[in-house]
């Protein structure tokens, strides 16, 4: 009999556990319309204090992208100079953002894979002065270099001409905040991206 009692009590203690869930299915149990208005309130606050800075990160990423394609067009330059034995040109003109790759005419017929590139319209391509001017060794000819525009003159030994632009600047907004540098290696074999400098 005292068997029988426990059995019946645990067997209580079941159905009651099946009839708690048996109300929670029914919705006794289910989040209250108030409830669900102020999570979503919160998450509204979070979204609004997280904007400004995912918006900050995005416009360095666009900045960071920029960079890495004009340091990926330097070894593009580098190395179509090598392998087809003459000099090319990387190009910058700072008044339209504008960049590009080509060899000079006087070298080939034509340059058969000219290259440019537009920046964002965020971004600003600037460059430093150069310390030497590009003089030939014969001094018979221009080098095939560009109107006035700044350029990175690549070599067939794929070295860098003295005369070629030392520092090219990426700007996004006013000052050196956000910006970028890409300036020579210190062993003048390359070029590397840097935050910008002040000079």
């Amino acid at each position: 009999m005292l068997l029988s009692r426990q059995s019946n009590a645990q067997f209580d203690h079941v159905r009651m556990a099946a009839r708690g869930l048996a109300r929670r299915r029914l919705g006794e149990g289910a989040f209250t319309l108030i409830e669900l208005i102020f999570v979503m309130v919160l998450l509204a606050i979070g979204a609004a204090m997280v904007a400004p800075s995912m918006a900050s990160f995005y416009r360095g990423r666009l900045l960071s992208s920029e960079a890495k394609r004009v340091l990926a067009l330097v070894h593009y330059g580098q190395s179509r100079a090598i392998a087809e034995g003459v000099p090319v040109l990387l190009w910058i003109n700072s008044k339209d953002s504008t960049y590009g790759l080509r060899v000079p005419s006087t070298e080939t017929e034509g340059d058969a894979y000219p290259t440019s590139f537009t920046a964002d319209s965020t971004i600003k391509v600037d460059t430093s002065a150069t310390d030497t001017t590009a003089v030939s060794e014969q001094d018979d000819e221009r080098l095939g270099l560009t109107d006035g525009l700044p350029v990175i003159r690549f070599t067939p030994d794929g070295f860098y001409d003295e005369s070629s632009v030392r520092k090219i600047t990426l700007r996004q907004g006013d000052g050196n905040q956000n910006a970028l540098d890409i300036v020579q290696t210190t062993n003048r074999l390359g070029y590397e991206i840097r935050p910008a400098s002040a000079n």
